[in-house]
């Protein structure tokens, strides 16, 4: 026989796992969902070479995010030096701001993942560089563990026949 606390646990737990169980429906996993940092960048040339990034010093960091709400964004930073103490950027000489602001890379928008094809696209809403907004990348994913990489597709953005592929753990 049923004790009346159990009766009224399973009166209250029930409903609620239920309710946890419908929002888990409304909401389709999208594995991307979280925050990754960068472990790697490299060009892959159409001659089959590797290199590292060329336009990034070493060491560079970076961080991609794919909100739940199908927000992402994505930030990369080369090496660059600190400003000296109480440096002000806005008072250095405009050859001086560009070399910070060429080390750094980002842009954010809306993203969608095709579970099928196991590619995302990112659809540019404001990037560093005026010339991304309203651009889509499309981007090859493959998870292994805590770790994604993202590969262009060739072809898709750059016309030399060259693509990208970076790594990325989750954090």
């Amino acid at each position: 026989m049923l004790k009346r606390r159990e009766v009224l646990a399973a009166g209250i737990a029930l409903p609620m796992a239920a309710q946890a169980a419908s929002a888990k429906q409304l909401r389709p996993r999208v594995p991307l969902i979280g925050a990754w940092s960068l472990i790697d960048a490299m060009t892959v040339h159409k001659d089959g070479r590797t290199s590292p990034w060329d336009d990034l010093v070493r060491p560079y960091n970076g961080l991609i995010v794919y909100e739940p709400n199908g927000m992402m964004s994505v930030q990369i930073a080369s090496a660059r030096s600190a400003l000296p103490e109480g440096g002000d950027f806005t008072k250095l000489p405009v050859a001086q701001q560009l070399a910070y602001l060429q080390s750094y890379y980002a842009y954010y928008g809306r993203y969608a993942f095709d579970r099928m094809q196991s590619v995302v696209t990112h659809f540019v809403v404001s990037s560093l560089d005026p010339t991304e907004i309203g651009v889509a990348y499309r981007r090859q994913v493959k998870l292994a563990g805590d770790v994604v990489t993202l590969t262009t597709i060739p072809g898709a953005t750059d016309t030399s026949g060259n693509h990208n592929v970076l790594s990325w753990r989750r954090v």
